[in-house]
């Protein structure tokens, strides 16, 4: 009898030992995109989030969640990306904001690699900032340059090698394709595309964003 009480003393501080790590993670507004990239089984939902899976930022216990299909070659994505920003900066409290890649472009593919490798190196944010600044050099559909990059990249500490095309694509192609793979279920036609709670949001505008989240919001 002393045995099991003991047993159950154990358990019960061991859960709530758990259970105060996990609330602190839900608690903190801070990015979670720099989480390297973790290995999991493609998932039949497209929306499924798996923590380390994809980049992220926000409050992993939101029951809002925003999900955005990319493709670093896209002018279009470039442009949305300032917005997108802020929203998560307004937003990250209480909303999960979550980054999946849809390679539309000759480059795409080498590219999403290229960020996945700086994500495994924490350098995520910092490479997609200078992706999209210097899009219309590399990634210009007249004379793309896509040599340029890991030039580009020297400036976070990347080794050109560990950005050399057939090796980042190999390494990572199969995460971006299950990414595209997703995006063909969710019915992503173009990019950039939004999607809240598994619904398009039809309009690709920052008025149009911040609706959907607030009323999204609202009936949580």
């Amino acid at each position: 009898m002393k045995l099991f009480i003991v047993i159950v003393a154990i358990v019960a501080i061991g859960a709530g030992v758990g259970f105060g790590l996990w609330s602190r993670t839900a608690d903190s507004p801070q990015p979670i995109a720099q989480q390297p990239p973790m290995t999991a089984k493609p998932a039949s939902n497209p929306f499924a989030f798996v923590p380390g899976q994809s980049p992220s930022y926000g409050n992993l216990m939101a029951r809002v969640i925003v999900h955005e299909w990319l493709d670093p070659e896209c002018e279009g994505c470039r442009a949305m990306h300032p917005i997108f920003k802020r929203i998560v900066a307004n937003y990250s409290d209480r909303v999960l904001f979550v980054i999946r890649y849809m390679p539309l472009h000759k480059n795409s593919l080498y590219a999403a690699s290229v960020l996945e490798e700086a994500r495994e190196l924490r350098k995520f944010e910092e490479a997609l900032e200078i992706l999209f600044d210097k899009q219309p050099e590399w990634g210009s559909h007249q004379n793309p340059r896509p040599e340029l990059i890991p030039t580009y990249l020297q400036a976070l500490g990347i080794p050109n090698e560990k950005l050399e095309r057939s090796y980042v694509v190999q390494k990572h192609g199969a995460k971006v394709k299950r990414d595209e793979d997703g995006a063909v279920r969710a019915g992503v036609t173009g990019t950039p595309s939004f999607f809240l709670n598994g619904q398009k949001v039809p309009v690709l505008s920052e008025e149009a964003l911040r609706t959907a989240i607030e009323r999204s919001l609202l009936q949580k």
